[in-house]
């Protein structure tokens, strides 16, 4: 999560001083640019044309230095090439764009996928010492040994050995053995559920994120390139405004030049408006741009809708896991309490009270089919 916020946090940066800075600059300069080629084979017909083409041939010239694309970006006719200048700005930073939160989760799944190996070898243990205790003890372990015999083996029994037990106080120590058993498997089926809840919780935060930076970056592109959408409109409807002062013009020298430029606005609208479309595209890998930038602005409201769905979905694993491991924990607390209640029922040797830890015990035991369920 921390990797993916870092990387996130340097593409909408990037994402922001490209799209956001100077893209905008760079087609007020490119549309300058067009504008003063096309003014300039009619510069020295009439003032007016000669004042519209030093207005634009300065704009072009003052704002060229307030922007950074370089000239090596610029396409004639279609402007300056915006990803390529969005890819050298990431090539600025490759530490973070080296960052990939998806290998560190694909590295944490295998952990994952170790530790539950991990759980069923303990779980196989667990249920090799119960049939050893119950079933595959040798025959003369079961004999009671002799005054002379060492009794130090038999008296450590971590496990309750049913086997060896005395026949009245055999159903208490199977008793004792079903709770020690509890004890062993559910601690580690509750661990396995709050991994599991951590592990939704992150991807649901980690799709947050992504959502979040795939709205930023795609809103980035579209405000610029719906500004250069106005800026065309703009120069078209002063290229008509003309065409209607030459009409209103009393002096026909005036509303030739009028006439003229109207045209060349006309035809300068046009071109700002392929203009607008080429430094908008969104871009693609084969301008060298990072990937997940690449998605991120080529997203819309279908691969928004559908991160939402994800991040929901996980929220929902989440929820049902964090559920799953505090059932679990309730089954771990009531087998405590069967432990406890079993060795005072041994310990008294009356059988009546061993109903008492058989209560908790089968109300951990319903509360275990309950997360399984």
């Amino acid at each position: 999560m921390r990797q993916d916020i870092e990387r996130q946090a340097a593409l909408l940066e990037h994402v922001r001083q490209v799209y956001g800075i100077e893209a905008p600059q760079a087609f007020q300069v490119a549309a300058a640019r067009a504008r003063t080629d096309l003014l300039r084979p009619i510069k020295d017909d009439g003032r007016l044309a000669a004042s519209e083409y030093t207005i634009a041939s300065q704009t072009a010239f003052v704002l060229r230095d307030s922007t950074h694309m370089r000239d090596s970006l610029y396409q004639e006719r279609l402007g300056y090439d915006v990803p390529r200048r969005l890819a050298e700005v990431q090539d600025r930073s490759p530490d973070a764009y080296a960052l990939d939160p998806a290998a560190r989760s694909r590295e944490g799944d295998r952990w994952a996928l170790w530790a539950l190996l991990s759980v069923a070898v303990a779980v196989a243990a667990v249920v090799a010492a119960v049939v050893a205790a119950n079933v595959l003890r040798p025959r003369r372990w079961r004999r009671p040994p002799g005054s002379a015999a060492r009794r130090v083996i038999r008296s450590l029994e971590f496990i309750p050995q049913p086997a060896t037990a005395a026949p009245e106080a055999r159903l208490g120590t199977r008793l004792n053995l079903l709770v020690v058993v509890l004890l062993f498997l559910l601690p580690l089926g509750q661990a396995y559920a709050a991994g599991g809840e951590q592990r939704a919780q992150a991807e649901a935060a980690r799709e947050a994120s992504r959502i979040r930076t795939n709205v930023v970056a795609g809103q980035l592109r579209e405000a610029f390139l719906y500004t250069a959408r106005q800026a065309t409109l703009r120069a078209a409807t002063q290229g008509i405004a003309r065409e209607l002062a030459a009409i209103d013009a009393d002096d026909p020298e005036t509303a030739r030049q009028e006439n003229q430029v109207a045209s060349v606005e006309t035809r300068a609208a046009t071109m700002m408006g392929v203009m607008a479309e080429y430094m908008g595209r969104a871009p693609t890998l084969s301008d060298g741009v990072d990937a997940d930038t690449v998605s991120a602005l080529r997203s819309g409201e279908k691969e928004w809708s559908g991160g939402v769905a994800e991040q929901n979905r996980q929220v929902v694993l989440a929820q049902r896991s964090g559920d799953r491991a505090l059932l679990l924990a309730a089954a771990t607390a009531l087998a405590v309490v069967a432990q406890v209640l079993a060795a005072s029922a041994m310990a008294s040797q009356r059988r009546r009270r061993l109903l008492w830890p058989a209560g908790a015990a089968a109300l951990s035991l319903a509360l275990t089919a309950a997360t399984v369920l």
